[in-house]
């Protein structure tokens, strides 16, 4: 479905015979190589794709390679910095910001604390709240209101991180879509967690083997785009986003050609992603981008 959106943008940018998508943190490859293979299909889709993917992990980055040896005109970069602004460019993110490692704070009485873990002489882990740095509470209320908040969890690299994508968009035919588990509040709730084998965990367990995430922030999210004078195209569910691009319409159609079973089984996937419950609501999709694409509609 985001290849159907991807041509959508081509489209509206009058079909330029190049572009360019920068995927960022493309875990094993399979969203970019679904991607790849999509466009590939569509016969009025003739520009050159140019797929540059941002990864520093070297044992990802092997696994990606490996998922995708076939393909053409693909590169990875190691920091966004090393990444030269291009036209006609698409950056996409899918549970890229929830990755991103965070910091804590909690005010008690006047006071802000930064949250640590601790390792004492057993080799057991604590939490544990000391005093913050001006410098940490200087960083934070640029973006966060400290007058209404109790608990604030920060990104580290977010700002910093914001910035260099903003840089990237501000080429006219440039636009951002990122889909990440999260919420729209200005309030801030202790959300950090830990998955282990599918399933959650003390965060102070299975340490190295369990997945840490949080939960993005989109109302600060935004907030931090607009500082950098970009323009919000659309903050919706993952249930509306696929809607509006037709994916019930061609999920019946898909069904024609299927037997009974593979025909559940679609219909549990298709559940999975648009039911407010499971995928549909808890998934938020956020389209960013320059002055000149604010109209930008995807409807079919």
């Amino acid at each position: 479905m985001i290849a159907i959106w991807i041509v959508l943008f081509w489209n509206k940018i009058k079909k330029p015979k190049t572009l360019n998508i920068l995927e960022l943190g493309p875990g094993d490859g399979t969203m970019g190589k679904d991607i790849i293979s999509s466009l590939g299909k569509i016969n009025f889709f003739k520009s050159k794709v140019n797929y540059y993917f941002l990864e520093k992990s070297k044992s990802l980055k092997k696994i990606q390679k490996k998922n995708l040896k076939n393909e053409k005109n693909i590169y990875w970069i190691d920091n966004l910095k090393d990444f030269k602004k291009k036209d006609n460019l698409i950056i996409l993110g899918n549970e890229f910001f929830d990755a991103l490692p965070v910091k804590q704070f909690s005010k008690s009485g006047d006071s802000w604390f930064e949250k640590y873990v601790f390792f004492n002489d057993k080799k057991q882990l604590s939490f544990v709240f000391k005093k913050a740095k001006l410098k940490s509470i200087k960083k934070i209320e640029k973006i966060y209101n400290l007058k209404i908040n109790k608990f604030i969890e920060y990104p580290l690299i977010l700002e910093k991180l914001i910035k260099r994508i903003s840089d990237l968009l501000k080429n006219k035919n440039s636009i951002f879509l990122t889909i990440d588990y999260g919420e729209d509040s200005r309030i801030c709730n202790d959300t950090v967690q830990a998955i282990y084998k599918n399933n959650k965990s003390n965060i102070l367990q299975n340490v190295g083997e369990s997945d840490i995430t949080y939960q993005v922030n989109f109302f600060h999210l935004i907030k931090l785009f607009k500082k950098n004078k970009l323009h919000l195209v659309e903050f919706t569910t993952q249930s509306n986003f696929l809607q509006k691009l037709g994916i019930k319409e061609r999920a019946i159609n898909a069904k024609k050609n299927l037997k009974k079973n593979q025909q559940l089984l679609l219909d549990t996937a298709l559940k999975r992603l648009l039911h407010p419950l499971e995928m549909g609501s808890l998934f938020k999709v956020l389209i960013i981008s320059n002055q000149y694409n604010t109209d930008f509609k995807y409807d079919i």
